[in-house]
């Protein structure tokens, strides 16, 4: 066997006469897995549903006026000839469930019969509350009286829908366990039956749509919560493809790899007669539609994500293949390929010679010595030299030799001709990833005496968290948590400063200029969106949706500004102003460390001007979370302190409601508020406890509860209780809550003042606080509209002049919430420019 990197062995390859005897095989029993295809299945069937509900409900009376030509259509044809089709439907509605439950009996499919069923239950329950709560507007008007005096087996109107749906979901949910030829019999029998059905007007096609869409997601869904069997080849067919491509086969077994990644196949280890020992990947149809999700994310936020175009397990195998052999053409040590083959059920394999050793990953620190990562950097210049880009390039992924030598593994994703985004990911992603095992600066070093500076400073670029998608960026994310959490664990009040979170990719940067002598390079622009692109289209839709319908009343506003009294108007200006220091008093209360109040204040300007664009302060909580994240607080206690945030404001919103409206209600009681029920609650209760429940009872449940709510749990009430403790931060805590909606109401007032009208101030934040109940509510940004509407309505009610109470509403508006518009935004660009967010 030659030696020599990227020659392939001939000699096994085509090599010697197959075994004598049957070789041995030495696998684990196969286990349910949740496959990519019933994720995939159950998004496509959810977004299909989502269009066929928005249809019936939006525009209903349009599909009503479509499903009605498509029904005059259906009772064109003759009678008989409907009533036959009717007939030969019902018949294998009949007898294709009791056939196939049948043939999954005769088999012991135990496993797939105890998906089938409740997966069916569901998709009927499913299509049942779906048909009655959304599409009955949308059914036709005459199609209750097509179906009089109609019928064959059974009444006219059935199979209904629901039955549909539960057929549809048990065929899905039996689909693992089936022959790709039974399965699409199946599935042919179903949809032909759903447009027969169609055909002879027994149900409304829009409803049959729903149907089919509601049995993918039911049994999508079962089979996610359940698991079912992966789809890839067993070990048998692995050995039977082994020995056809001429590997004389002694010995076969099961290698699990703790560091494999999903979509990365199952890995065996095999044994020749003549002794030489192989590694064998096999992917199979599973690995390939996980592969799909990684695509579709990087071409989601990517702007050049640079995939390759492999779409089988078959061509994904022999590009790796081709990939390893210019590896080591390059000079890299590189693994040793010997054959790529297709194997049964649309797998395929790939064969490596084997080498002793252990993955990078599977070292220590200290462990890791500076002539072994000098040596994965050498092969790494080499791959760069040629412009080869590896593309997942990790300590898993690099197998050191008991004599310290290393190969580079893993090149499925590896693109010849790579552009320089491509190469220099390749380095930052290494370089980051051996950085959480030796720190920066060691890291740095190894690097640079592998690459050479000028190598070494391609990275800059590209160190950054969109550059190492995927598993490397989440291990540098919990790398920088770990030591935010060791920095915060002596003081949790500790003075914290605003984008000062631990940042390995930023300390790499540091390292690498110092190390390289290289200017500071900006960062490579790799993401498709941004900030600013995100905004520019939520400010469209804004300014055509939202701001367009307001200039009606500008007109109306420079009417009222000619008679108004410009003293209470200058006095209402600051209002803007001290609601900020007020919302940041709020920020300040509810977090344990101090926050400096500067930077605070600007981010609460900048979450003023998203709250005008998301609807429920959407943008403002989201902003508030990524500002405390940046100053290196957890993330369990910084989103506790968002909720706190929330929870504070509406406990004071509803104090002071109570109190204005019970001393509004002395002096005038013309004044009616009703508040809507709570039709909500108990569905939300049942859906927590039923997700609970299924969490509780799923290992991968539990195992979520464990790694991640139980963790962040304790953060969350770590951070309620510095803030309970401390005198100080409740003060903050009350006074933000308060003052907040207080100088909201004086602001009102003084607005009312200014166009002549006398309100007192009880009555003024009694109307404040029910027109903004009312507009919370409303599913717009800043409750535009609604709040307007309620506050002219309230005032009138109180006796103001109808002109009086428009134009103070109008101008209490223009100095509340539009002029945060334009402060908010500078305010925005400030803190992204300092860091903060």
């Amino acid at each position: 066997m030659s030696e020599r990197p990227g020659i392939i062995p001939l000699s096994l390859a085509a090599g010697g006469a197959p075994a004598a005897a049957a070789p041995v095989i030495d696998a684990p029993p196969p286990c349910n897995v949740r496959r990519g295809a019933d994720l995939s299945r159950l998004l496509v069937s959810g977004a299909v549903l989502l269009v066929a509900v928005l249809l019936a409900v939006v525009a209903f009376a349009r599909t009503r006026r479509t499903q009605q030509g498509l029904l005059d259509a259906a009772t064109a044809l003759p009678p008989g000839l409907r009533d036959g089709v009717l007939g030969a439907v019902q018949v294998v509605a009949v007898v294709a469930p009791v056939v196939a439950f049948g043939v999954l009996v005769a088999r012991r499919r135990g496993d797939a019969i105890l998906r089938v069923v409740p997966a069916a239950a569901l998709g009927a329950l499913l299509s049942w509350s779906v048909t009655h709560l959304a599409m009955t507007r949308s059914r036709p008007d005459l199609w209750p009286q097509v179906l009089v005096g109609r019928g064959a087996l059974v009444h006219a109107g059935w199979p209904s829908a629901a039955y549909l749906a539960a057929c549809t979901a048990a065929v899905v949910a039996a689909g693992p366990w089936l022959e790709t030829r039974l399965r699409r019999t199946w599935w042919t029998l179903i949809v032909v039956c759903a447009g027969l059905s169609i055909v002879a007007a027994d149900i409304v096609p829009l409803e049959a749509v729903a149907a089919l869409s509601v049995g993918g997601v039911a049994g999508s869904a079962v089979l996610l919560l359940a698991g079912g069997p992966a789809d890839r080849p067993a070990p048998q067919a692995v050995a039977d493809a082994l020995v056809a491509c001429g590997i004389p086969l002694a010995a076969l077994w099961e290698a699990p790899s703790p560091d494999r990644r999903p979509g990365e196949g199952v890995h065996y280890g095999a044994e020749t007669t003549t002794g030489a020992r192989l590694t064998v990947q096999v992917l199979g149809p599973e690995d390939r539609n996980r592969e799909l999700f990684h695509r579709l994310a990087r071409l989601a936020i990517l702007r050049h994500p640079a995939d390759t175009g492999a779409r089988t397990p078959l061509t994904a195998v022999e590009h790796e293949l081709l990939m390893l052999v210019f590896a080591g053409r390059t000079g890299a040590r590189a693994a040793e390929p010997v054959i790529a083959y297709p194997v049964a059920r649309g797998g395929a394999l790939l064969v490596t010679v084997e080498h002793a050793g252990r993955p990078l990953s599977a070292f220590a620190g200290e462990e890791m010595t500076d002539q072994m990562l000098t040596g994965v950097w050498t092969s790494v210049a080499r791959l760069q030299k040629h412009r080869l880009a590896h593309r997942a390039l990790r300590p898993e992924h690099i197998l050191v030799e008991p004599d310290g030598a290393s190969r580079l593994t893993a090149f499925a994703r590896a693109r010849l001709g790579a552009p320089p985004d491509a190469l220099g990911s390749d380095i930052a992603e290494l370089l980051a990833t051996t950085a959480t095992h030796l720190g920066a600066h060691r890291a740095t070093q190894c690097a640079l005496a592998g690459l050479g500076p000028r190598l070494l400073a391609t990275a800059l670029p590209y160190l950054q968290p969109l550059a190492l998608l995927g598993p490397a960026q989440r291990e540098v994310a919990r790398y920088d948590q770990a030591r935010a959490r060791a920095a915060g664990a002596g003081d949790k009040r500790r003075a914290v400063r605003p984008g000062g979170r631990p940042s390995l990719l930023h300390d790499l940067a540091a390292e690498v200029v110092a190390a390289t002598g290289a200017e500071p390079a900006p960062l490579a622009h790799l993401a498709r969106f941004t900030w600013r692109s995100i905004l520019g289209l939520v400010g469209a839709f804004l300014v055509i949706h939202l701001l367009l319908p307001q200039f009606a009343s500008f007109p109306a506003v420079v009417a009222a500004l000619r008679n108004a009294n410009w003293w209470w108007m200058l006095a209402a200006l600051p209002v803007t102003f001290i609601s900020q220091a007020f919302s940041t008093c709020l920020q300040l209360g509810t977090i344990a460390a101090r926050l400096p109040f500067g930077p605070t204040y600007e981010v609460q300007f900048a979450s003023s001007f998203l709250n005008r664009i998301t609807p429920n302060n959407v943008g403002g909580m989201a902003l508030n979370l990524r500002y405390l994240q940046k100053t290196g607080i957890e993330t369990g206690a910084a989103t506790a302190s968002v909720g706190l945030q929330s929870l504070a404001a509406a406990v004071s919103n509803a104090v002071l409601a109570a109190w204005f409206f019970a001393w509004a209600g002395r002096h005038h009681a013309g004044v009616h508020l009703r508040l809507p029920a709570g039709r909500y609650v108990l569905p939300a209760i049942a859906l927590t406890l039923a997700a609970a429940g299924l969490l509780g009872v799923t290992p991968a449940g539990r195992r979520f509860l464990h790694e991640k709510v139980w963790p962040f749990l304790r953060a969350a009430g770590s951070t309620v209780t510095g803030v309970a403790s401390d005198p100080a931060k409740l003060a903050l805590l009350v006074t933000g809550a308060l003052g907040l909606p207080l100088i909201q109401v004086v602001g009102l007032a003084l607005s009312v003042h200014a166009f002549g009208g006398d309100l007192p101030f009880v009555q003024a934040g009694a109307v404040y606080m029910a027109a903004r109940l009312v507009a919370n509510a409303a599913p717009v940004p800043g409750g535009l509209g609604a709040l307007e509407a309620g506050l002219i309505a309230g005032l009138t009610a109180l006796g103001v002049a109808a002109g009086a109470a428009t134009s103070a509403v109008l101008v209490y508006r223009l100095l509340t919430f539009w002029l945060n518009v334009p402060l908010g935004a500078l305010a925005l660009h400030a803190v992204q420019r300092k860091g903060y967010v």
